[in-house]
């Protein structure tokens, strides 16, 4: 005779699950970690109306959101918004969106995240270069949002718009995954045309920051509020001693995780980042709450794995104030030159990022061959996969090579 198991103890277990969860449902969070760890190709939907999909296609400059459903694996969130995302990769022919959860609906989440983008890759013919950097980020311990590829059909007739990137954004539901809490200061960095800044010290007024960081979240307080402790982080790393970065930046930015950062940019080269060619650029900043401590999340990493020939890993650090002074002090160049050691181990060790490019490419590769709005011709994905894949078979002994010529 089977066992009668009684309604508080199921309901008892269910609360424990919640709460090991951070609150959130574990089906929930099982459901979104299969649809973003990259193991499957997954076909996604958003329904649409038929007027405001052709909107969003001619009017993809606007950052209008439009009322749509989400639906994957069965599941169907209504009353979602939609609207198209990007800078320069603005396009109306495969443009990338944002896909906002709770903005008509408070408090709706898609299986716990608040928001997805979906990218295009329209400047990026592989369509990888993004998931294969985060997943090197994560690899080593620094939190960034995950990637996946998704086949995507929207509009009213269910259309099939092609591959899409699906990544994880940096919103409240990012924060509370990696750190355990939401109510910190998040802020999107945004790179002004024809700025170059890299942590340039900007003068007393606040208002040089407010163009540049964006809040995510408190962003009904102050500007005092927001913006002094942003201020006070970037003369905190100009007036810091060459020789002593910790003493001026103790509790404010920690420097082994910012040197880390920079190794893995440079390792896979990637000229948009924290010191790229456009001076600092693709990321996110977060004060955890109640500290001075913040945190450099990286985001849009799809101009990596290029090119480097005999370009050194150290390519551009005069672009930002702080990598300049580690740069030019032995011991943090030093402990540049051992996070570069330690990224070039992970990438090697078992063909690790290998094995995760060559999946990638085999997944996405049938798909990408069915989308008729792929912009860039087949042979170009095809190039731009083998390029890739032997970038990440050389790069570990070059930069080794880079390394030991210095002779530290």
């Amino acid at each position: 005779m089977a066992r009668r198991i009684s309604a508080p103890f199921v309901a008892t277990i269910l609360l424990v699950a919640f709460c090991l969860c951070g609150g959130r449902p574990l089906v929930a969070q099982s459901q979104v970690d299969s649809l973003l760890d990259g193991s499957s190709l997954q076909d996604l939907w958003v329904h649409v109306n038929a007027r405001d999909w052709e909107d969003l296609h001619t009017h993809f400059q606007d950052n209008t959101y439009y009322p749509a459903d989400v639906e994957w694996q069965g599941t169907r969130v209504r009353n979602a918004a939609i609207r198209v995302r990007g800078v320069a990769s603005r396009n109306g022919h495969k443009p990338s969106f944002r896909l906002d959860f709770n903005r008509y609906v408070t408090g709706q989440t898609f299986f716990g995240l608040d928001a997805l983008t979906l990218d295009s890759s329209w400047q990026d013919p592989s369509m990888i270069t993004n998931r294969l950097s985060m997943a090197l980020f994560r690899r080593l311990g620094i939190p960034a949002p995950r990637v996946a590829h998704v086949r995507l059909f929207a509009g009213a007739g269910r259309e099939y718009v092609g591959v899409y990137a699906v990544t994880e954004e940096v919103v409240p539901s990012f924060l509370r995954t990696n750190f355990g809490e939401d109510n910190g200061y998040l802020y999107e960095f945004n790179h002004l045309a024809n700025d170059t800044w890299g942590f340039q010290d900007l003068g007393p007024r606040l208002g040089s920051y407010v163009p540049r960081f964006s809040p995510k979240t408190h962003d009904t307080e102050s500007v005092a509020q927001l913006y002094m402790p942003i201020r006070d982080l970037v003369e905190r790393i100009n007036d810091a001693p060459q020789s002593d970065l910790e003493s001026r930046l103790s509790g404010y930015l920690d420097l082994d995780t910012f040197i880390l950062e920079l190794a893995i940019q440079n390792f896979v080269m990637q000229t948009d980042g924290l010191v790229g060619g456009v001076g600092t650029n693709n990321f996110y900043l977060y004060r955890f709450a109640g500290k001075n401590l913040s945190l450099l999340i990286p985001w849009d990493q799809g101009n990596a794995f290029g090119w480097f020939d005999d370009v050194p890993p150290w390519w551009n650090m005069d672009a930002n104030v702080l990598a300049s002074k580690i740069w030019n002090e032995p011991k943090y160049r030093a402990r540049y030159l051992a996070a570069l050691l330690r990224v070039a181990d992970v990438v090697s060790a078992d063909d690790w990022l290998l094995g995760e490019a060559q999946r990638d490419y085999q997944q996405i590769r049938e798909a990408v061959y069915a989308d008729a709005f792929a912009p860039y011709p087949l042979s170009q994905f095809e190039q731009m996969h083998a390029s890739i894949q032997q970038f990440i078979r050389a790069r570990p002994d070059n930069v080794r090579q880079h390394v030991a010529s210095l002779g530290q």
